[in-house]
């Protein structure tokens, strides 16, 4: 497999993506990498894209929350899936699992949540890790 993925990414708040060459993700325990086939554009993109939100997406940014695709890698410890999945990928990437919030199903509401195409790399790219 390759080492470098082509990516959509923003820099700089308000401008537009620029195509490039980032590196793979790394596949790690409980994680999935994913070969995107589409990704669908939310409104939330643009959130993250323009900064327009109190709490900005990290730059650089890989935007995409609603991507598809098929698993080409399963890290350690993954049961649900295997290669060759189809698989969605969501906009809750992690999410601590020991709150109030967590453990009364709202995981959206935890603080310490990472969300996809958002704080952590998303699915406008070749790639994903879910």
């Amino acid at each position: 497999m390759t080492t470098t993925m082509k990516a959509a990414v923003a820099h700089a708040y308000g401008q537009p993506l620029q195509i490039e060459q980032v590196p793979l993700p790394e596949v790690t325990a409980g994680r999935i990498l994913v070969k995107v086939a589409a990704c669908g554009v939310c409104h939330t993109d643009l959130h993250a894209i323009r900064g327009d939100w109190p709490v900005k997406a990290t730059l650089p940014l890989i935007p995409g929350h609603e991507g598809v695709g098929t698993v080409v890698a399963v890290g350690t410890g993954v049961h649900q899936v295997k290669e060759g999945d189809r698989v969605g990928v969501p906009w809750l990437h992690t999410a601590c699992g020991h709150c109030e919030h967590c453990l009364s199903g709202w995981e959206t509401l935890c603080e310490a949540q990472q969300n996809t195409g958002y704080s952590v790399p998303g699915s406008y790219a070749e790639y994903v890790l879910a």
